[in-house]
């Protein structure tokens, strides 16, 4: 996810299958995690939240509403 490192990426519609599973697997790592994994948990969160902001921008320009599953 390089392009999640520079706030000036362009994400087309295309994109979106591959934010949309980074999301997801964001996810699923903050809840598998520790409390002894206090580093960890900010990081992931902020990448997962990127992802979401990203995930908005691209339905938001194609003007689509994603259904439960692929969000």
């Amino acid at each position: 996810m390089r392009s999640a490192r520079c706030p000036q990426a362009t994400h087309r519609p295309c994109h979106r299958p591959i934010w949309a599973e980074h999301a997801d697997q964001a996810k699923v790592f903050l809840g598998g995690l520790g409390a002894t994994r206090k580093t960890e948990k900010p990081r992931l969160q902020s990448e997962y939240e990127r992802a979401q902001r990203v995930l908005s921008a691209i339905d938001a320009a194609s003007g689509t509403v994603p259904d439960e599953e692929s969000a």
